[in-house]
C-alpha cells in the first residue's frame, strides 16, 4: 500500500529542509516515493505544495490545483508513496488541509503518516519575523504570538486526524541552523520513512531561511538592487562567506522584545504540553538566553562597518566585481545597506565607486521591453532593436520576469556583446505587476518605446521615423503606427488599428479624447516623450491590466498623439500570450480579466477626476454585458454581482441601459 507521507516543519529548519527533500528527489523516486508538484511560486528557494494547504474541500477546484491533484493520484495508484511539503501555524488552515486530503485522495485506501517536526516556538516567532522583511503590523504580530503559544494543539489535532500511533514526532531543539544540523534532521527524516541511505544537504541559497542573523538577511537582500539579478554572481560562493562570517555576529532578534516576552507569559503552558508530546524533558523547548532581554534591531541600524570590511574582503574578485557592477548600473536606487556594502567593496578594491552610466553615451531613448518564458522569441525581439538605424543612441531596457526557461541566458549572452543592451532579471520575485514598476523606475531617457519580448520591429528606420516626427510635431507627446498581427495557429494575418477602430478615420493627429473609445495604440507601436524621467509618482498604479491603455493616457493627457501610417512592427498572437483570448474567445477572455478592466476604468475615471465618465462607463458595459451574458447561459451571477458591488458608478450606469427579454436560469448561490 502507498502511503501519504505530510512533512509539517514548524521549525526554524523548515526552508533549508524543505530544500534537501527536494535535493534528493531521485533518491526518493528511487525508493518509489514521489514528491507532490510544487507550487510556482519561489519553487527554486522553498519548494512547497502550500496551494494544497489553502484549498477548500467545498470550493471548486482551480485547473492548476485539479493536474496536481491528477499527478499526485496517478502515484498513489501504481503503488508509489508521495510527500507533501508544506505547513501552517494556523489551527484552521491546517484542519481544512486536512480535510482536503479527506475528500479528493481517497486516504481511507493508503495510510497517511504526518511527520511534524517541532522546534522552539519562541524561535519558531522570531523567524516568522525575519520572513516578512516588509514589516509586520500589529495585528500579524499578535496572530504571531497566538500561532507560537497553541502549536500543542496543532500536533493534538494531526492525532485526532490520523491516529496517534501512525504520528511521527521529531524535535528540532537547536537555537541556530547550520549546515551539520540541517544535515543531522534531513537525515533523521529520510530514516523515519524507510530510506537507509544517507541523502544530501542542499546547498544554502540566497534566500530567508538559510542565514541566521539579521546582518546576514539584509546582506542577502543587499545583493540584488530593486530584485535586479544581472549580471550573474556566484551566489555559492556569496552564501558561503556569508555563512562562516555570521557564525561569529552573535544573535540579532528582529522582533520586538515586547512581544518575546508577552508571549514568554502567554506560551509556558502550550510549551509544557508540546516537551510532553515530544517526550522531552522539561525545559527542552526553552528560548535561549538573549530571548527575553535583548532589544530588537531596528531596521534603521546602519550594518557594523567592520562586518562589512570584514565580508568584503572574504568575496572573491569576480563576486566583487559583479556587485560592483550592479551597484553602479542601478546607482540611482540604492539602499543604504547597498551604499556601505558598495563602500566597503572599493576600499577592498582600492578603487573609487563610480557610475557606469558616466563613461557611457547616455541614450536618448530606451527602448522598455517586459518577457517572461520568451525563449522562441527574445533573440527576434533584440534583433529587432539591435537593426535600428538612428542618429541618436538608443538603450535596450530588457526586465526578465522570472522567466523558468532560457530567456534570461539569451539575453544574457547579447548583452555581453552589445553594451546597448541593460538587463533587468527579477528572481525570487512573485508580485505580477510589480515588474511594470522596476522597468519602468530605470527609464531615464527623454523618449521611450516600448516591445514585449514576443514582439518585433521589422522597419530599421522605425525609431528614427517617429523620433523626427514627434520633433516635428511639438505639440504630439506620443505617436504610433499599425502593427501586423502575426497569428501561430495558422489563422490570417491581420493588421491593428483597422481603419474603421480608428476614430474619425485616418488623421495625422488625434487627441486624448479618442482613446476612451477603445484602445487604438498596439503597445510595440509607441514611442512617448517619456513623463517619468525623474521617477514614478505615488499616484502611478503599476498593477493595472491592461497596463498599456493606461500609460498611453497618460502621455496623451501631456500632448496630442500622432499617427504615421506605415506597418513597422510585429504584434505575435500565441498559446502562451497573456490575452490569447481576446481575439477567439471574448467571453473566456471577460471571465479571466474582466474585473482586472473594470479596476483600469475605475482608476482611469479616478484621475481624470470623472471628466471621460460616460465613455469609460460604456467602455464597462461591454464587460457587464459578458458578465450578464455569463449570468443568462449559466446562471452564474458570481461575476456580475461583484462587479456592481465593486464599481457601483458603472454597475448603476449599466442597469439603467439593459433590459431583459428572456429570464436566466437558476442562479447559483453568490453576493445579493
Amino acid at each position: 500500500m502507498a502511503n501519504i507521507y505530510l512533512l509539517i516543519n514548524l521549525s526554524i529548519s523548515n526552508v533549508w529542509l524543505a530544500a534537501s527533500v527536494r535535493a534528493n528527489q531521485q533518491l526518493l523516486a528511487k525508493n518509489n516515493i514521489d514528491l507532490v508538484p510544487f507550487d510556482s511560486t519561489n519553487t527554486d528557494f522553498v519548494p512547497y505544495n502550500m496551494s494544497f494547504w489553502y484549498a477548500s474541500a467545498n470550493e471548486p477546484l482551480s485547473p492548476a490545483l485539479t493536474e496536481k491533484l491528477a499527478a499526485v493520484q496517478s502515484s498513489l495508484d501504481t503503488g508509489r508513496s508521495i510527500i507533501f511539503l508544506g505547513q501552517s501555524a494556523d489551527l484552521h488552515i491546517q484542519k481544512t488541509f486536512f480535510a482536503f486530503l479527506r475528500k479528493h485522495l481517497r486516504s481511507e485506501n493508503h495510510s497517511v503518516i504526518p511527520l511534524m517536526i517541532m522546534g522552539k516556538p519562541s524561535l519558531c516567532m522570531e523567524f516568522w519575523w525575519q520572513a516578512r522583511p516588509q514589516g509586520v503590523d500589529e495585528n500579524l504580530a499578535e496572530k504571531y504570538i497566538n500561532y507560537a503559544r497553541n502549536t500543542s494543539k496543532l500536533v493534538l489535532q494531526a492525532q485526532e486526524e490520523w491516529g496517534k500511533e501512525g504520528l511521527i514526532l521529531i524535535p528540532y531543539l537547536h537555537n541556530s541552523i547550520t549546515p551539520n544540523t540541517i544535515s543531522e534532521i534531513t537525515h533523521h527524516i529520510f530514516t523515519s520513512i524507510g530510506i537507509d541511505d544517507i541523502p544530501h544537504m542542499a546547498a544554502p541559497l540566497p534566500f530567508y531561511g538559510f542565514t541566521n542573523t539579521v546582518s546576514a538577511l539584509r546582506l542577502l537582500e543587499a545583493r540584488q538592487v530593486r530584485h535586479n539579478d544581472w549580471p550573474h554572481l556566484d551566489s555559492a560562493s556569496y552564501m558561503a562567506a556569508l555563512q562562516k562570517l555570521e557564525q561569529d555576529w552573535g544573535p540579532e532578534p528582529l522582533s520586538p522584545l515586547s512581544y518575546r516576552q508577552a508571549l514568554f507569559e502567554k506560551g509556558r503552558e502550550d510549551q509544557k504540553k508540546l516537551e510532553e508530546l515530544l517526550d522531552l524533558p522539561a525545559h527542552s523547548l526553552d528560548a535561549p538566553d538573549w530571548y527575553g532581554t535583548l532589544p530588537e534591531l531596528a531596521a534603521s541600524t546602519p550594518l557594523k562597518p567592520e562586518r562589512l570590511q570584514a565580508f568584503a574582503e572574504s568575496l572573491t574578485p569576480p563576486v566583487r566585481a559583479v556587485l560592483l557592477t550592479r551597484f553602479a548600473n542601478d546607482h540611482d536606487f540604492l539602499s543604504e545597506d547597498q551604499k556601505a556594502l558598495a563602500l566597503a567593496l572599493t576600499n577592498t578594491e582600492g578603487t573609487e565607486f563610480g557610475r557606469m552610466e558616466e563613461a557611457q553615451e547616455q541614450p536618448l531613448l530606451t527602448v522598455l521591453t517586459m518577457t517572461l518564458n520568451h525563449e522562441k522569441y527574445i533573440a527576434q525581439c533584440i534583433e529587432g532593436v539591435l537593426a535600428q538605424k538612428t542618429n541618436f543612441p538608443v538603450q535596450h531596457l530588457i526586465l526578465d520576469h522570472y522567466s523558468t526557461d532560457d530567456t534570461p541566458q539569451i539575453i544574457n549572452q547579447y548583452a555581453k556583446e552589445y553594451h546597448s543592451i541593460r538587463p533587468v532579471i527579477l528572481n525570487n520575485y512573485n508580485r505580477v505587476y510589480q515588474n511594470v514598476h522596476d522597468l519602468f523606475m530605470r527609464c531615464k531617457s527623454e523618449y521611450a518605446a516600448l516591445c514585449d519580448g514576443d514582439d518585433y520591429f521589422i522597419d530599421p528606420c522605425k525609431l528614427q521615423k517617429q523620433m523626427d516626427f514627434l520633433k516635428s510635431h511639438p505639440r504630439c507627446s506620443l505617436c504610433f503606427h499599425p502593427v501586423a498581427v502575426v497569428f501561430e495557429n495558422g489563422q490570417k494575418s491581420d493588421v491593428f488599428p483597422s481603419r474603421n477602430i480608428l476614430p474619425r478615420g485616418i488623421r495625422e493627429e488625434y487627441y486624448l479624447s479618442d482613446m476612451f473609445k477603445g484602445n487604438m495604440i498596439q503597445t510595440n507601436s509607441v514611442v512617448y516623450k517619456w513623463r517619468f524621467r525623474d521617477g514614478l509618482p505615488a499616484w502611478f498604479r503599476h498593477d493595472l491590466c491592461p497596463g498599456d491603455w493606461y500609460w498611453h493616457l497618460l502621455h496623451a493627457e501631456q500632448g496630442k498623439i500622432g499617427f504615421l501610417p506605415d506597418i513597422m512592427s510585429v504584434y505575435r498572437r500565441h498559446g502562451s500570450s497573456l490575452f490569447k483570448h481576446s481575439f477567439i474567445n471574448s467571453l473566456e477572455h471577460r471571465r479571466k480579466f474582466g474585473m482586472a478592466e473594470l479596476e483600469t476604468y475605475h482608476v482611469v475615471n479616478e484621475h481624470f477626476q470623472g471628466r471621460y465618465f460616460l465613455p469609460l462607463a460604456q467602455l464597462a458595459n461591454g464587460i457587464l454585458c459578458e458578465f450578464l451574458k455569463i449570468f443568462m447561459q449559466e446562471g452564474d451571477k458570481r461575476l456580475l454581482d461583484l462587479a456592481c458591488e465593486s464599481y457601483p458608478k458603472f454597475g448603476r450606469y449599466f442597469l439603467s441601459q439593459v433590459t431583459l427579454t428572456s429570464q436566466p436560469p437558476v442562479a447559483q448561490k453568490g453576493p445579493k
